[in-house]
Order: C-alpha cells, then sequence, then structure tokens
C-alpha cells in the first residue's frame, strides 16, 4: 500500500508520461494538459503594447510602451522564448514608442504656430467682440480674406 502512494505521488511530481498517465494529467484526446508559465508577463507586455498605440497622441505612450519592453524583455530574461503573445507586445511597444516620440516632436514643432494663432484670436475678440459665435465665425472669415486678399464670393 506505501508503495502504491509514493509511486502513485512520484507519477504526479514528474513530467507527464504519454503512455502511462492518468486521467488527471491529460485531457479528453489524451494530451497533455500543461499549466501556463510565464504568460503573465506576455500578456502585460502585449496589452500595454496596445495601449502604448492606441495612446500614441496622448502623453502616456511612452511609459506604457517603456513597460511593455520591460515586460517582455523579463519573459525573454527567464530562459524562455518569447512566446507570439510576447513578440507581439514587444513590437507594438516598439511601435508605441516611435508614435509617442513623434507626436512630442510635433507638438514641440507646431508649438509657436499654436501660440500664434491664439494671440491673433484674443486680438480679433478684443477688436469685435464676441456678440454670438455665427457672427464670430463672420467676422473672422472677413478678417481672413482681406489678411490673404481672398476674392468676394458672389
Amino acid at each position: 500500500m506505501d508503495d502504491y502512494s509514493s509511486q502513485n505521488n512520484q507519477s504526479h511530481n514528474d513530467q507527464w508520461d504519454r503512455w502511462n498517465s492518468s486521467s488527471a494529467n491529460s485531457s479528453y484526446y489524451n494530451q497533455p494538459v500543461h499549466k501556463p508559465y510565464g504568460q503573465s508577463f506576455s500578456l502585460a507586455s502585449f496589452i500595454l503594447g496596445v495601449l502604448s498605440v492606441t495612446l500614441g497622441c496622448c502623453g502616456i505612450s511612452l511609459p506604457l510602451s517603456a513597460l511593455g519592453i520591460l515586460f517582455a524583455l523579463l519573459v525573454y530574461r527567464k530562459g524562455q522564448k518569447l512566446n507570439s503573445t510576447a513578440k507581439s507586445g514587444l513590437v507594438l511597444s516598439c511601435i508605441g514608442a516611435l508614435v509617442g516620440v513623434c507626436s512630442i516632436v510635433y507638438v514641440i514643432l507646431a508649438m509657436p504656430n499654436l501660440m500664434q494663432q491664439m494671440e491673433e484670436w484674443t486680438q480679433l475678440e478684443e477688436q469685435y467682440g464676441s456678440d454670438s459665435y455665427t457672427e464670430f465665425l463672420e467676422r473672422y472669415y472677413d478678417y481672413l480674406s482681406d489678411y490673404y486678399e481672398m476674392p468676394e464670393n458672389q
């Protein structure tokens, strides 16, 4: 009796044997049931990669992509090959980092023009006043047509 229980415990602790398996270690078609290993970091990398790409126009893209790259590298550091989820998370995180850097560069380069437009709009508001939105748009159109010397519509 003791030999059977020790042998049974040993079979549960050892790696799954295809030919000598109990139903507890196999699925319906006698295929091994593996516990997921190390998939939490790869899934986190994938989710953060997707978020970093979708939130690329926000300032939150760079930290999310950095965390996604970190989690993908942690999967690789554990000695495991990168599974498809970790690879796609790594690629998406790199794309998210690129989009985040491009959006920051765009904002830095476009900021002087935006500030100039804001100054022009405040000058227009002070000059013409803002009675209603449609009147403001008509006056702004008149200002632009005078500024760019556009012909009058007939």
